[in-house]
């Protein structure tokens, strides 16, 4: 398949009778232009992975990746349109978010959220932990009912999120059982891809918790919390891309391939086939406003969604037995600075100022 094509115009948001079934070059099998806008939560979670990163890929090759973006904002209002016309209600003067539309529309009354592995911190107090990271994570709760939406609207999708926490012990150390191939055996990231795997196919998996993505608390992230001051405790109005946030690892549930540069040329640095980072750092209190919404929609490509971040790894080495206690002492490396987390899917805010400053300083 030819590579995207990035200098396309990309849609007026304005005008969703321009997209049609030539909008994307591949379509699943059953699958159009009117389905995909109109798909159900049964609809994704039936469609297999491959066939949806086709779908994926083939809506790239045809509107490239602005167009795509452009794209995923003209479904959300025509959906929105669509809710405002089934809706007796008056809908709430600000916007609703994109995490309850969703939820709204395909979940309601089911399981949603996300699937994480406890995968350090042997020696730290996990329930601790896991009490004040919930309490971050539905934040978006608060801020909702806060910002004039319904109340036993809010607590009801409340009451059904969740974070499924998986602790993966010493079998994370050993490899997935039956499993014969070697990077699955040495590769901690495909060792809990392998996991997740098995647990979105198990019988009964909530559609709500199948995502491209998985969470991970590592030693550091769980750190990150406990030793967190009472004045730092994150709030509905703490700025975002500040500097030692709560956090959890984001692991990608499989590696996307990006582009290809021709054959005896050298990248350039920071080009597009760098974007993709397997494993990155998330601030928690934007997991549910900023992540899930995103990865629920599975327009936006992996590679976008973690375009402005840095990556991070998944220590797979036995805790010593001080090193817990040693990273809450704050004796772990410093922070390499706001790029290691991640806060939007957008262009954070220095990287804005960095890019007017280049401009600003040529004649």
């Amino acid at each position: 398949m030819p590579s995207p094509r990035q200098n396309q115009v990309p849609r007026p948001v304005s005008q969703f009778s321009s997209y049609s079934d030539a909008s994307s070059s591949y379509w699943p099998p059953g699958w159009n232009f009117h389905r995909f806008v109109h798909a159900t939560a049964e609809d994704t979670e039936a469609l297999p992975d491959d066939e949806r990163a086709k779908m994926q890929a083939g809506f790239r090759d045809i509107l490239g990746e602005d167009g795509v973006h452009e794209l995923a904002r003209v479904v959300w209002q025509e959906q929105q349109r669509l809710e405002q016309q089934a809706s007796p209600s008056p809908r709430p003067t600000l916007p609703t978010p994109d995490w309850l539309k969703a939820w709204k529309r395909h979940y309601r009354g089911r399981p949603w959220g996300f699937v994480a592995f406890r995968v350090g911190g042997a020696n730290l107090d996990f329930e601790e932990f896991k009490s004040r990271i919930e309490r971050i994570v539905e934040l978006p709760f608060d801020a909702a009912v806060e910002r004039g939406h319904l109340a036993d609207e809010i607590a009801e999708a409340r009451s059904t999120f969740e974070i499924r926490w998986v602790d993966v012990g010493d079998g994370f150390r050993d490899g997935v059982e039956g499993d014969s191939d070697r990077l699955n055996a040495t590769d901690p990231v495909e060792r809990l891809r392998a996991k997740y795997r098995a647990l979105r196919e198990s019988d009964g998996f909530p559609p709500g918790l199948h995502l491209p993505l998985f969470l991970c608390a590592s030693t550091d992230s769980i750190a990150s919390v406990l030793q967190m001051r009472p004045s730092s405790q994150p709030g509905i109005d703490s700025p975002r891309w500040r500097p030692g946030a709560p956090f959890l690892l984001v692991v990608a549930a499989e590696d996307e391939q990006g582009p290809v540069d021709d054959e005896g040329i050298e990248p350039i640095d920071g080009g597009e086939q760098t974007w993709f980072k397997p494993v990155f750092k998330a601030a928690a209190e934007v997991l549910v406003e900023a992540l899930w919404g995103v990865a629920e929609r599975q327009i936006t490509s992996m590679r976008n969604l973690t375009r402005f971040v840095r990556g991070a790894t998944i220590l797979d080495s036995p805790s010593l037995e001080n090193e817990d206690t040693d990273i809450l002492q704050g004796k772990e490396e410093a922070d390499d600075g706001l790029d290691d987390m991640w806060w939007s899917v957008h262009r954070p805010p220095h990287r804005m100022k960095q890019r007017r400053r280049f401009f600003d300083s040529n004649p």
